[in-house]
């Protein structure tokens, strides 16, 4: 008997490997596709002025569409635990969410765009993205980690795709469309999250209010995550900007591998029925911590190098604040674990709560700090602001978390 639970007991530990495996093979490849291939071969064709409205134009991607679509993907795992949710719940939140962060993005790019033709493109695009992004619930419900890696790959796949489109007609906007339509195409052949769209269940109100919170708390977070450039250029101006991306880019690339991590942790979490004990929990926090001072460490060797070999000229500006940068980018990382941790056994309003203030220490105090001290002093405020975040969530998890046996005995 024993036998058998300990081979279960490892295959179950094989399994988790080797979807952590896939989880990070399918998001590094698209990554990669972007960063180090697409983007630096518009540069070349673009030109530095109007890359940098593609930028700015995909910055409010990278705020509005993960905050809906992921964010309600999260939420479905756990409220599936719980509630008899359909697809038509989430489909509907998606799409009433989409069209509003959709037009309020396309709003606030306005003057980026060239034509109605592309105003339209780039709509499409948000809606696309959101869907998209909300898309790979299909494979972590049923733990089907493979197919969350045919899915990204395709996403890769589907840029470069549509980067020979824009070199053909010169508009970047087929870039993202193909991508993002090549796996919402494989998730509908090979899954049935978008089927029955329109069919809601007693628990629609349920998902929205869920949803809702979750998904403000993490706009408030994507915010947050693009506050140094918004603060730094505002009051230090555009050099500044450069030099604290240059320092914080081996942190900030780090988030494609805690990304993963966090996926396999809600997916396998939300599986079961049991809550997360306080001793579990403890035990969490204390592994996460141990791996984030490995990450750490590995910022502190990895950066210097990194900017002395890409950005030399850089290097005497920037080398004084490396030590800080990087210990509040690790926090930063270290917080959207916990994050996970606690969303799986309690309301989603808190993270909200604590995200909003976050996102209100830091704001205030960064701009305080940066007009004060210069790059050090906003530094020095994200790495406080960061450091109370890691508080607030440990406090609010052991308050959270189920009861040890012993504690359940004791009550008794």
């Amino acid at each position: 008997m024993a036998g058998g639970n300990s081979l279960e007991g490892r295959e179950q530990k094989k399994g988790i490997a080797v979807n952590t495996l896939y989880t990070m093979g399918g998001l590094l490849f698209m990554n990669a596709v972007l960063q180090i291939v697409i983007t630096p071969l518009l540069n070349r064709m673009m030109g530095a002025e109007q890359l940098g409205g593609l930028l700015y134009i995909t910055g409010f991607v990278a705020i509005i569409c993960p905050s809906i679509g992921q964010a309600l993907n999260n939420s479905r795992l756990v409220v599936r635990r719980d509630f008899d949710v359909t697809n038509g719940d989430y489909d509907w939140l998606l799409l009433g969410f989409g069209l509003i962060g959709s037009i309020v993005a396309l709003f606030m790019s306005g003057k980026s765009l060239e034509s109605p033709l592309m105003a339209a493109g780039v709509f499409l695009m948000f809606m696309l993205t959101v869907f998209r992004y909300y898309g790979d619930v299909e494979y972590r419900l049923n733990l089907n980690y493979r197919r969350y890696f045919i899915y990204y790959l395709l996403i890769g796949i589907g840029y470069l795709a549509g980067f020979g489109i824009y070199c053909l007609t010169g508009q970047w906007v087929w870039i993202y469309l193909i991508g993002e339509a090549a796996a919402l195409a494989f998730v509908g052949v090979t899954g049935n999250i978008f089927h029955q769209f329109f069919r809601r269940s007693e628990f629609f109100t349920t998902a929205l209010g869920r949803g809702f919170f979750l998904t403000l708390s993490y706009l408030i977070t994507n915010t947050t995550m693009n506050m140094d450039r918004l603060v730094i250029k505002q009051i230090l101006g555009n050099e500044q900007v450069t030099q604290y991306y240059v320092v914080s880019l081996i942190g900030k690339t780090l988030v494609l591998l805690i990304a993963p991590i966090n996926t396999i942790v809600i997916s396998y979490l939300t599986k079961r029925k049991e809550r997360l004990t306080r001793s579990q929990f403890g035990k969490a926090v204390l592994a996460g911590g141990g791996v984030s001072l490995v990450f750490f460490v590995a910022c502190q060797i990895g950066t210097p190098l990194f900017v002395w070999l890409f950005y030399r000229n850089l290097y005497e500006s920037v080398k004084g604040i490396v030590t800080v940068v990087n210990l509040a980018q690790i926090l930063g990382l270290f917080s959207a674990f916990l994050f996970i941790l606690v969303l799986t056994f309690t309301d989603e309003r808190w993270q909200l709560w604590i995200q909003l203030a976050h996102f209100c220490i830091l704001l205030v105090s960064s701009v305080f700090a940066a007009c004060t001290y210069g790059m050090m002093g906003f530094a020095v405020a994200s790495l406080g602001a960061n450091s109370l975040r890691v508080a607030a969530v440990v406090i609010l998890g052991i308050v959270k978390a189920g009861k040890d046996k012993g504690d359940r005995n004791a009550d008794r």
